[in-house]
């Protein structure tokens, strides 16, 4: 099944190496998600994006209120909760 929704996360880390443990650590699936990338930025080794491709506009909103999520960020450090783009996928330019 291809996903048709998107949840895109930019944001600073206090320890990427701390963070990425974390995240490695936690390893378990989340309902609705069927892929998840980690880009870390070129310009600063801090900031990662991370995307998820989702089922469902629902499987999206349950992430956000998902209590492993805000666990995860306090677990990492991250002060402040960043802004999240949820978008469903309108054209695919890549054919």
């Amino acid at each position: 099944m291809t996903s048709r929704f998107r949840l895109t996360v930019i944001y600073a880390v206090p320890d990427f190496d701390r963070w990425a443990a974390v995240l490695a650590a936690a390893d378990q699936e989340m309902d609705g998600v069927e892929r998840m990338t980690v880009h870390r930025s070129i310009e600063d080794p801090n900031e990662v994006m991370v995307e998820l491709d989702l089922r469902s506009e629902a499987d999206a909103r349950g992430v956000l209120q998902s209590p492993r999520l805000r666990g995860f960020f306090d677990q990492t450090g991250v002060e402040v909760y960043p802004p999240v783009f949820i978008g469903e996928v309108q054209d695919d330019l890549s054919t």
